[in-house]
């Protein structure tokens, strides 16, 4: 398992420097047109600082649709064993999702602790927040759901096209609700209302979607990639 684990922090070391990469940009990119001392200054830096959470968890989907397609293709007709290879895909979207994680926490306290101007949109920043395991688990979902992504793209590229569509549509609709939300205070507004409750218990409702979609996500990559034929 040790050779399948080099084989893709190869990759891995690229696509994080890409991540990281971005973020020292948009800090750059904040400073150099005044986002942390003006508050009447508003542009793209701003909103990519806020929506960060999201974005890393974009790319997390991207890799790990790579991760089970290219990647996977690629090890096991260089010899690797299908069970090791699946082992060290485990260990290496772990990695991922403890990296990011860290990276999540540092990007949501560094304006407090560069005495940043206070902006709305920086609740977003704050969307895990008081549970330190939820942004692990959902990066961890949404690996799992990007490998599956790529293991039914390699079955069926209609089917693997129309699933990876709906998978950023619905990232990007979350994202820009999200936004809205912080923006206009309307969650605010329904939390108020007599049908406030689906919303306060929705938050805890994907979670357990989540965790049980990992789990059961899982088992169908541990069994695909047994069957998986080298192509």
């Amino acid at each position: 398992m040790g050779k399948s684990v080099r084989f893709l922090l190869q990759f891995t070391w690229v696509n994080l420097g890409a991540i990281f990469g971005f973020a020292a940009i948009i800090i750059a990119g904040c400073y150099a047109t005044g986002i942390p001392h003006d508050l009447d200054t508003s542009n793209l830096f701003e909103t990519y600082y806020s929506m960060f959470p999201t974005m890393i968890l974009l790319c997390l989907f991207l890799y790990a649709f790579s991760l089970c397609t290219n990647n996977l293709n690629l090890g096991l007709s260089m010899g690797a064993r299908r069970r090791d290879f699946f082992w060290a895909i485990q260990g290496n979207m772990a990695f991922y999702a403890v990296i990011c994680w860290g990276l999540q926490l540092f990007m949501s306290a560094f304006p407090a602790l560069a005495n940043w101007e206070v902006r709305e949109r920086w609740e977003l920043l704050n969307l895990f927040g008081g549970r330190v395991w939820v942004f692990p688990l959902v990066c961890m979902a949404l690996m799992v759901l990007g490998c599956l992504s790529g293991l039914v793209m390699v079955k069926s590229k209609i089917a693997g096209t129309i699933l990876v569509t709906v998978s950023i549509f619905v990232m990007i609709f979350a994202t820009v609700f999200m936004m809205l939300s912080a923006d206009t205070g309307v969650m605010d507004y329904l939390l108020d209302t007599e049908w406030g409750w689906p919303w306060t218990t929705l938050p805890k409702a994907m979670l357990a979607v989540l965790a049980a979609g990992a789990v059961g996500g899982e088992l169908l990559i541990w069994r695909v990639i047994q069957r998986y034929v080298v192509r």
